[in-house]
């Protein structure tokens, strides 16, 4: 038996049929062996739950489980740390993908940095149109307080955290379709530290997100860090900086056009 700490991956997907071969297999095929993946099939339309199912029955890491309606990314996500059993977490969104030594680089900075509960990477986001984005993020602990302020400072397809934490702060809040990562790592820095690690080892699709939902992750990333002024203790000097969410608030709901808008999820 492997001496090294078992990885839980956990990937939730609603019709995801397009990508999610490609997430389980970057998941499966890490330099680092010993790790599960769960994948959460959110009331799936189309083909993604067979053909989840269908790799599962190729390697016996992988457990599938099927939502009998969908509940959202939140809910799917629970479900699938409640099924986790390894001493580190993984969150993967069914469209990215890991670089095949992410799992590796991460395992050995948590074993050697006990303080530490949640590590990211940084990562290339892929353009429909096929360009390419390095995303650079902050790297230290007081950098990432910092940035807590006003934005995310980890992609969340990136993450490893420690079970340990999760279990005592709890897991994502479902009153928060949008952003629920954001503020679910407000929570897990008031218990440890964070850091990212300055390498690419993380791959995302750029994501289209219409209006309604531009202005709900918008609010949230504003009323999230308010919400947690306690852990940002003096870093929130750095409040004013929200000002640009509010001010990108106010021109979506003013906005006339219908049309969906591209963003980062990651800024």
């Amino acid at each position: 038996m492997s001496e090294e700490p078992l990885v839980s991956i956990i990937i939730a997907a609603h019709n995801e049929e397009k990508n999610i071969k490609r997430a389980i297999y970057s998941a499966i095929n890490q330099t680092y062996k010993n790790l599960e993946v769960i994948v959460v099939d959110d009331a799936s339309t189309d083909n993604t739950f067979q053909i989840a199912r269908r790799i599962s029955e190729k390697d016996e890491r992988i457990l599938v489980l099927r939502n009998p309606r969908n509940l959202g990314p939140a809910y799917s996500r629970n479900i699938g740390l409640r099924y986790a059993s390894g001493k580190y977490v993984g969150i993967l969104d069914a469209d990215d993908w890991y670089h095949i030594r992410k799992i590796s680089s991460q395992v050995s900075f948590l074993e050697r940095k006990e303080r530490y509960g949640i590590v990211g990477t940084f990562c290339i986001t892929l353009s429909p149109d096929g360009h390419l984005m390095k995303i650079q993020l902050p790297v230290t602990h007081e950098e990432i307080l910092k940035t807590m302020v006003y934005r995310n400072p980890f992609v969340h397809s990136s993450v490893l955290i420690r079970k340990n934490i999760l279990d005592e702060v709890g897991y994502y809040d479902v009153r928060y379709r949008r952003a629920h990562d954001y503020e679910l790592y407000f929570r897990i820095l008031s218990k440890c530290k964070g850091a990212n690690i300055p390498k690419y080892l993380c791959y995302r699709m750029e994501k289209v997100k219409n209006k309604k939902t531009m202005i709900e992750s918008t609010l949230n990333s504003i009323i999230i860090p308010l919400r947690y002024y306690k852990i940002l203790k003096k870093n929130v000097i750095y409040y004013p900086l929200l000002l640009r969410r509010l001010i990108v608030a106010v021109g979506l709901l003013v906005r006339k056009s219908k049309e969906p808008e591209k963003v980062l999820l990651s800024t």
